[in-house]
């Protein structure tokens, strides 16, 4: 198993992973989504380099992603952070170290992105249908919750 950075010619895999993100989502907004969207930041982030896309590739086979984007912080406009916007191993591989991996290569690349003052800080989220990981092994801390109403 490696992991490495999307390709462009990585494209459709990410886009079908996404589709699946998506579909597994408890955020019902999101099975209304323009997939246009998903590609133009797909394609913004691995053209213009406005972010990351790693993944985890077993044989040959994309296992997985992690998907995020560098944007500023709402208080200060210097002060630039990586946001996580998609985390997903495809149901057959979960279990491996896939997950693993590319958490692990993402708290890596963000603190390489600190050290380099390119970033500040960098985000991961966890969803309610997310496993239930330590990820204070990676160096993160616990900041917050997130609640949402939604229209049905």
């Amino acid at each position: 198993m490696i992991i490495r950075q999307a390709r462009i010619e990585d494209c459709e895999s990410i886009y079908a992973m996404l589709r699946r993100y998506k579909d597994a989502s408890p955020l019902k907004a999101h099975q209304y989504m323009n997939e246009e969207t998903a590609k133009q930041a797909v394609q913004f982030i691995i053209e213009k380099r406005h972010g990351l896309i790693l993944l985890s590739e077993d044989n040959d086979e994309i296992t997985g992603m992690i998907m995020a984007l560098y944007t500023m912080n709402i208080w200060d406009q210097k002060i630039k952070y990586m946001q996580e916007l998609a985390y997903w191993v495809e149901p057959e591989h979960r279990g491996t170290t896939a997950g693993y991996r590319l958490l692990s290569k993402y708290a890596e690349i963000g603190d390489q992105l600190m050290a380099l003052d390119v970033i500040q800080y960098f985000t991961i989220s966890k969803m309610v249908t997310s496993p239930d990981l330590d990820y204070t092994r990676f160096g993160f801390e616990y900041l917050e919750e997130t609640h949402i109403c939604q229209a049905v």
